[in-house]
């Protein structure tokens, strides 16, 4: 049973555990994602704002960049790796900056024909005033998109950076990594925990209590099961309240019975004393050929019933046969005359039967003259 119990746990545990990890693994998933996703586009505006002074200031005082704008753009790949490519953008949305001096002075219109743009961040930043962040490369890359704004709100310029997001799948992947590893530990511990708890709190109790109720003896019903303060110790007094009254009803019904014999016995002397002449012997027996009632003394000392063969024995063979042609043909009488010593019997048997199983035979000896 301990074997089958602890199969069974192991199974659910398992699944249940599972389970637990593979919803746990998509939220956090999706939690580190958003962690490291937005702490990498944070990290990215935040550097152009901390020069977003010096950039304005050049944006609108010379119509070309200017040497600090051109120190400041040009560190950013060499301090950030992450940064694979930037974009600077005019007011009037030609190109101030690029790697490629071929795209100097582009308006913003051919370098989109020329396939250099490939989401609509640029667009979005204009429009809402505020930094518009995309995802493109299936995925590998962010192309963060940030207006410059100088008095009045009036966006001076624009700054499009690719920032690419190897390192951020890979610190995903390895907080996976740690959170699979912690997971699978914790649920051996608890799982480990939880096992013993069972062992010994459920599972030793039920075979305790298993082993007491095979134990019960049908003469005292009494369950052999010290008290407990948990479920299994309220199933056990449920078991004992459930034996108390078996046992209740069963001596309810032993009294009931006894009461039926003798009442029955009664009801046969009654019978018995209206129906059989005087010096006429009868004897009914029940459908053990016990004696029930009988309108006469029987000299015969035994402690409990007394049987039909206790009384005639082997040397009255005529009764015996004739109570044997009863038993066989119940409703039917049948009649014979034996002799006993000096006297001379008419016997008569019938057996009278119940649809309610009861079974009783009358057994009549008449003397004759």
């Amino acid at each position: 049973m301990i074997k089958r119990i602890s199969t069974r746990w192991f199974i659910w545990f398992t699944m249940v555990a599972i389970y637990a990890i593979i919803v746990g693994g998509l939220l956090y998933f999706n939690l580190f994602k958003r962690v490291f996703d937005l702490n990498l586009q944070n990290q990215i505006i935040d550097t152009v704002r901390q020069n977003a002074s010096t950039l304005i200031e050049g944006l609108v005082s010379k119509n070309y960049l200017t040497v600090p704008e051109n120190e400041i753009i040009s560190s950013w790949p060499r301090q950030d790796n992450r940064i694979s490519n930037i974009v600077y953008f005019n007011g009037n949305g030609t190109v101030r900056w690029h790697k490629n001096l071929e795209l100097l002075d582009m308006p913003i219109t051919d370098y989109q024909r020329g396939g250099y743009l490939e989401t609509n961040a640029i667009e979005e930043a204009v429009r809402t005033g505020s930094p518009s962040i995309k995802i493109k490369k299936e995925g590998n890359y962010y192309e963060i998109a940030i207006p410059l704004k100088a008095k009045g709100d009036k966006i001076a310029g624009i700054i499009s950076v690719d920032v690419s997001r190897k390192q951020v799948k890979e610190e995903i992947k390895k907080a996976l990594t740690w959170y699979l590893i912690g997971s699978v530990i914790i649920f051996i511990l608890m799982g480990f925990v939880l096992y013993i708890f069972v062992i010994r709190s459920v599972t030793n109790p039920l075979l305790q209590l298993a082993e007491g109720i095979d134990n019960i003896s049908t003469k005292s019903f009494v369950l052999n099961f010290s008290s407990r303060g948990d479920e299994i110790g309220l199933l056990a007094q449920a078991v004992e309240g459930f034996l108390g009254k078996v046992k209740k009803e069963l001596e309810e019904q032993e009294e009931l019975e006894e009461n039926r014999i003798n009442y029955e016995q009664e009801w046969w002397s009654s019978v018995l004393a209206v129906t059989i002449a005087k010096g006429t012997r009868a004897i009914v027996v029940d459908e053990n050929n016990n004696i029930m009632h009988a309108n006469f003394e029987l000299k015969i000392d035994k402690e409990g019933p007394i049987h039909l063969l206790d009384i005639f024995g082997g040397t009255q063979q005529d009764i015996v046969n004739i109570v044997g042609r009863a038993m066989d043909n119940p409703g039917k009488i049948f009649k014979t005359v034996t002799k006993s010593g000096s006297h001379i019997f008419t016997i008569k048997a019938l057996q009278l039967a119940s649809k309610g199983g009861i079974i009783r035979t009358i057994i009549i000896l008449e003397p004759k003259k």
